[in-house]
């Protein structure tokens, strides 16, 4: 998914210390009503008494105000023990590595970025070996190899990317230069290079480009076959792809970088799958997608086999195959085929069980679920349609289990579930309400679970599969939750049932007095903004936007639904009406009630909910002020994958195209607009935002306001830019509304 919701989480929540898999959803079912009885009470209470201070300088600092919780945790193949880093806020900063270890309960720092002096950065690229007993890790584009018996660091190659361990642990392969290499470790390191031709930003070879990983979450762009006698890799020939400048303005001499980045209606890069046999060298093309101009969203092989797996999805992305090719085959054989009225969405790679049968997350009926394909290709759903599964964390082999996220038992909430292979109700292994980011252990014995609600900041604790918490890694803020003003969660009738909304009133809330409301948005397909998580950075600003004297509200859209899919397809070709439908119902909502101020709304988001932004502004007449960040104004100016999934391309539909362009309606703009953006945003480029500009300017509209951050990319990276939007933006609704 290409759009960037700012500040926004999907790790997540739960109240309670105690998890169990007996009485594990009424439990949480009695929790849930009384923390919203208390909750309703606590409405009816001075907000004063409840929230204190919060200052810009506790939500800017490097240490968040909810304390650093684990990031990027990588459990060990043998589940002993697991890496994280404690993130903070300063994208600068170098972190350590810890190592926690299960059994004993406690922690270590395992990599120091001191240690490889004062331009070292946070290690990237942890990998395990497959016996566990060695570590990958980049430093700065250096591959370093860690003995873990000796903690003695090797280096292997120099800016070097995505290593990826032999299924022996002998030796490990990377990306150079955009070809692959592979580096043999014993008794003397020897590298010896896979691939030839590779040029970066021109000709990949196992690389990865930009629009890859952003819109289809492929992770790699090479495979390990299980045996070690192969490698399957993707090639990318980027030279069709539009060169799309990105300038940097602060030196003298502005220096301009060039980014690949396939425009909608443009060329794609041309991919085509290929093997290479390590013994002979010989390199194998086993399809060659360019030649239909089609997609390669994921490829790897099957366990214990020769068997090679693609994914292949046409442009218009109505067809999906996955192809199976056994080394021995003149032809592939295809495992599964599914196909839309509208669209397809990509399906990840399967889990193999021992039988031959595979599980499968797929889109099938109102919405995404876990199916069983059995060895002679029937397939089975093994969860109800009444809610969304987003995929599959792991399986249990031993039990038979497959544990699988999923929105349950609310679609505002995010849970793990296990589900019986053989059939039956899943339970819920993390009950307690709100959201929960889990990684789970190799073996699934046991999980880390980050979690949260809308009212209580984050917590990290180890969890066993039993449903036992083993221990808290890291609290949650009890100082922070205490100055925390409630955020209430709604429901808003309409014709495409109840809409999901939060509401965040000021402190001291008097029913009798009127207050201005800030609508904050996303509105893009399958993305909700009012699940039942804390907001992190963006959340705390809207606590400062509510002890200014605002309401804050969200609603999702029927499209921003994750549990049906039909609602989802009302954005086809209709980007702008299709969204904006769930804010007019918002607004009519807000229309009803006595203490809101109709003429004193905003409206802001974020990347497609700063498309949102501007599109409602130039659209219609709800809001008299908005905020877009990072905007996309027209859709010409976005990429292939995302904008012609659910817009087509523009040479088919070029009216569509501009009935959803809001740089084009500039001259009905309806209120005050303030745009942000980063002049290095390398995802939505600032061309959108100088567009929307240059048709305000022709038209003579001047109620446009214009702020640029240098250097800043879709996030940014800097602490103090982020304090500088937000607090620019909290001026700007006091002088607007």
């Amino acid at each position: 998914m290409g759009f960037w919701l700012v500040n926004s989480s999907s790790n997540g929540s739960g109240m309670g210390r105690k998890y169990s898999r007996d009485g594990a959803v009424k439990s949480a079912r009695m929790v849930r009503r009384l923390l919203s009885a208390c909750l309703a009470l606590s409405l009816l209470l001075p907000a004063t008494a409840r929230a204190a201070d919060l200052s810009f300088s506790e939500i800017f600092d490097s240490m968040p105000p909810w304390g650093a919780q684990p990031s990027h945790v990588t459990w060990a193949p043998d589940a002993r023990s697991f890496l994280y880093v404690l993130r903070t806020q300063d994208a600068r900063e170098a972190l350590p590595v810890w190592q926690y270890d299960v059994a004993a309960k406690r922690a270590r720092i395992l990599i120091d970025p001191k240690a490889y002096g004062p331009q070292a950065g946070t290690p990237a690229d942890l990998v395990w070996s497959p016996d566990a007993k060695f570590l990958a890790f980049t430093q700065r584009g250096t591959l370093y190899v860690r003995d873990l018996s000796t903690n003695l660091d090797r280096v292997v190659a120099k800016d070097a990317a995505d290593p990826q361990w032999s299924p022996d642990a002998s030796r490990i392969a990377y990306v150079h230069d955009a070809d692959l290499y592979v580096a043999a470790l014993q008794p003397d390191l020897r590298v010896r290079r896979l691939t030839t031709g590779g040029k970066p930003d021109v000709i990949l070879n196992g690389e990865l480009d930009w629009v890859y990983p952003e819109e289809l979450s492929t992770p790699h762009g090479y495979a390990w076959s299980p045996d070690g006698r192969s490698i399957a890799y993707m090639r990318m020939d980027e030279r069709p792809v539009t060169a799309f400048p990105i300038v940097d303005f602060l030196p003298p001499d502005n220096r301009l970088s060039f980014e690949r980045y396939p425009l909608a209606g443009e060329r794609n890069p041309a991919v085509s799958l290929h093997a290479i046999d390590l013994a002979s060298g010989r390199d194998t093309l086993v399809y060659d997608a360019a030649k239909r101009d089609e997609y390669l969203p994921f490829f790897g092989w099957k366990p214990n086999s020769n068997v090679l797996l693609a994914e292949l999805l046409d442009r218009a992305q109505l067809h999906l195959r996955v192809l199976a090719w056994n080394r021995a085959a003149d032809k592939p054989d295809a495992i599964l085929r599914q196909t839309g009225d509208k669209w397809i969405d990509d399906v990840a790679l399967p889990v193999w069980l021992e039988n031959g049968a595979s599980l499968w997350v797929l889109d099938r009926g109102k919405t995404a679920g876990l199916f069983l394909r059995s060895s002679s290709g029937a397939l089975t759903r093994l969860t109800s349609e009444s809610f969304r599964v987003f995929d599959i964390a792991g399986y249990d082999s031993r039990k038979h289990l497959a544990y699988v996220n999923a929105a349950y038992p609310t679609r505002r909430d995010r849970s793990l579930l296990a589900v019986k292979i053989s059939g039956g109700e899943p339970v819920n292994v993390t009950p307690a309400a709100g959201s929960h980011g889990v990684a789970l252990a190799p073996d699934a014995s046991a999980f880390v679970d980050t979690h949260s609600t809308l009212n209580d900041p984050p917590q990290t604790d180890l969890v066993s599969n039993s449903g036992n918490l083993l221990a808290t890694i890291a609290p949650a803020s009890q100082t922070l939750r205490a100055q925390l003003l409630p955020t209430q969660m709604l429901g808003v009738d309409s014709k495409y049932g109840k809409l999901d909304a939060t509401m965040l009133r000021p402190p001291s809330f008097d029913p009798s007095k009127k207050y201005p409301v800030i609508v904050y948005v996303y509105g893009g397909p399958d993305l909700p903004v009012t699940g039942d998580g804390f907001g992190y950075m963006r959340g705390l600003y809207h606590q400062m936007l509510a002890r200014s004297g605002f309401i804050v509200f969200s609603l999702d859209g029927p499209a921003s639904q994750v549990d049906n899919s039909a609602n989802v397809r009302l954005l086809y070709h209709n980007f702008g009406p299709g969204s904006l439908l769930g804010q007019r119902i918002g607004v009519e909502y807000l229309h009803s009630l006595p203490y809101v101020d109709a003429a004193r709304i905003g409206i802001w988001g974020w990347s497609f909910g700063g498309y949102e932004t501007t599109y409602a502004l130039t659209h219609t007449d709800l809001f008299k002020a908005g905020v877009a960040g990072a905007p996309v104004t027209d859709w010409h100016l976005y990429d292939t994958i995302y904008t012609e999934r659910y817009m087509g391309l523009p040479q088919d539909d070029p009216n569509a195209y501009d009935a959803n362009s809001s740089a084009l309606a500039a001259a009905k703009l309806d209120g005050h607009l303030l745009i942000v953006h980063g002049t290095s945003d390398d995802n939505v480029h600032i061309a959108n935002s100088m567009m929307f500009l240059q048709d305000a300017i022709t038209s003579d509209n001047t109620n446009v306001n214009f702020m640029v951050y240098p250097r800043q990319r879709h996030g940014f990276s800097q602490l103090a830019d982020w304090k500088a939007v937000y607090q620019r933006m909290l001026n700007w609704w006091k002088t607007r509304l």
